[in-house]
């Protein structure tokens, strides 16, 4: 059976934070992972396959002026800065009519960059992220 669809391309993405969509947004990209290892017994195969804890991260990577808008709301919010704060990320991806909903549940960013150099007409930013799970697929 052949069929006909248009992949998702990174205009048909995006994250909002703290209820505030990300309009500097350049990148996003997470992770679940699974612990698992073979279980071993008599003879060479291995007798189960054991599974462990769960881990969830990412990268968040945002233009500066998203950067110090995480700032201002740590600082708001009576937190020192954006290390502080505790938020879901929801991420929406549309192709042709179809949504599709992510949702990194109580991300908390655990670098802060901050720099340029000569020559640079922008400030990117790559906020690496752990978090406490992924709801894939999530319907509104």
């Amino acid at each position: 059976m052949a069929f006909n669809s248009k992949e998702y391309s990174y205009c048909d993405v995006q994250a909002t934070i703290l209820g505030r969509p990300l309009a500097g947004l350049r990148g996003i990209e997470y992770t679940a992972k699974k612990s698992k290892e073979a279980l071993f017994g008599a003879g060479v195969n291995p007798k189960s396959i054991q599974h462990g804890k769960r881990e969830y991260e990412g990268t968040l990577t945002v233009l500066q002026s998203e950067l110090e808008a995480l700032n201002r709301a740590a600082k708001e919010s009576g937190q020192v800065d954006c290390l502080d704060l505790e938020f879901d990320i929801v991420v929406t991806y549309t192709s042709e009519g179809m949504i599709t909903t992510d949702i990194i549940r109580c991300a908390s960013i655990t670098e802060f960059p901050k720099g340029m150099k000569e020559g640079d007409l922008n400030s990117e930013h790559a906020l690496p992220f752990i978090a406490l799970g992924v709801d894939t697929n999530v319907t509104a």
